[in-house]
């Protein structure tokens, strides 16, 4: 699907209500890969973005074509890639300063206080079981033991959630013309 856009309809439209219609592409036809499929361990693979790491290039990598970068996208559902995929670096930086004023500011400001329920730990034929916390307020989070809470700064808040956008699903290639021609054909056909 190298002319992502071109499998959607068109429409016309008479867009200064002169009479004269342009056709248009319908950007708002939608699909949705099936949540079974995006749940199939066998069909995607984990991976981490990496400094560098754009949709077309992850798509380069593994698909052979930055036009691919649409099945990185919608494999993850991501619908703005601007703010849905991590920053690295200086980018962080400044997103930390506009947001924040500066990053000593965000480090020193209470995001949330939380009570930890168990600490991450890999099992012996392991598996990962992650750390699971719940928020609560600072009259219950004083009375806790030091093992038990932890502080969240802003800064660790938005590290965290940066973090968590690095971890996406890759679709096993094995299965991209499939995927490909069941997006052409709904794109198309409308069904």
């Amino acid at each position: 699907m190298s002319n992502y856009f071109s499998y959607f309809p068109t429409t016309e439209h008479d867009l200064t209500n002169n009479g004269q219609k342009v056709k248009l592409t319908n950007i708002l036809r939608r699909f949705k890969i099936k949540s079974s499929v995006k749940s199939g361990i066998n069909v995607y693979f984990d991976y981490e973005i990496q400094s560098g790491d754009r949709p077309d290039t992850i798509a380069e990598k593994y698909y052979g074509s930055p036009a691919y970068a649409w099945i990185v996208l919608h494999f993850n559902d991501i619908i703005d890639p601007v703010f849905e995929w991590p920053l690295f670096d200086q980018d962080f930086a400044n997103y930390m300063k506009g947001k924040y004023n500066s990053i000593p500011s965000a480090q020193a400001t209470v995001h949330e206080y939380r009570q930890i329920l168990n600490q991450s730990k890999v099992l012996n034929n392991g598996t990962r079981i992650p750390k699971r916390w719940v928020v609560v307020d600072l009259t219950t989070y004083s009375t806790l033991a030091a093992a038990d809470k932890e502080l969240i700064t802003k800064y660790n808040y938005e590290v965290e959630k940066n973090d968590f956008k690095r971890r996406v699903k890759i679709l096993d290639r094995k299965y991209l013309q499939q995927v490909e021609d069941e997006v052409e054909d709904i794109l198309r056909n409308g069904i």
